[in-house]
């Protein structure tokens, strides 16, 4: 079995797919991180959640995200390694439409919260939002798939309609925003 430590990355730098040492805090290296967070943090929802139809779409999610870590990576576009597709942004527009015909219209601001897997999958959006600016700025210096992108973009609104399913699900309801600033 190899060994987990290779020792070459004690410098602040790191491999890249196609061989390059990169610093690592390379723009490249920093998408693959969040995108990392972002799969770790649905671990750990997944660790609390206990509705195997939500589990299900976690897992997937997950795989996927092994494949946008991959993709990013992948700067020389070798089609040995998979894409994300139009198909993907598809079937989490699916998903969306599915879940939010069972809640409630959203019909004002909500806080993160409506229980522990819901506030998890609150956690998740925002973890998908940072993969999403890093891509942006990614974009600033080599080119990404566009279709990657987007499907970041409806990541978040995926894991938004899936916390508040969870909210709903567990008993709960949204926590509605209050302006502080009104009486």
């Amino acid at each position: 079995m190899v060994k987990i430590f290779t020792k070459t990355g004690d410098k602040g730098e790191t491999g890249r797919f196609d061989g390059i040492r990169v610093p690592k805090n390379d723009p490249l290296i920093e998408v693959n991180g969040s995108i990392d967070e972002c799969n770790s943090t649905l671990g750990v929802v997944r660790s609390f959640n206990q509705d195997e139809t939500l589990d299900r779409i976690l897992k997937d999610i997950q795989s996927l995200l092994i494949v946008c870590g991959s993709e990013v990576t992948n700067v020389k576009n070798d089609d040995r390694l998979p894409f994300i597709t139009d198909a993907d942004i598809t079937a989490l527009e699916e998903i969306i439409d599915t879940l939010e015909a069972g809640i409630p219209p959203l019909k004002n601001f909500i806080l993160p919260a409506g229980g522990q897997v819901s506030a998890l999958l609150h956690l998740a959006r925002t973890a998908s939002r940072k993969v999403e600016r890093r891509l942006v700025t990614l974009q600033e210096t080599m080119a990404i798939n566009k279709t990657l992108l987007a499907y970041f973009n409806r990541l978040s609104d995926t894991f938004f309609v899936l916390a508040r399913h969870a909210a709903h699900q567990g008993g709960g309801t949204d926590e509605v925003w209050q302006n502080p600033r009104q009486n």
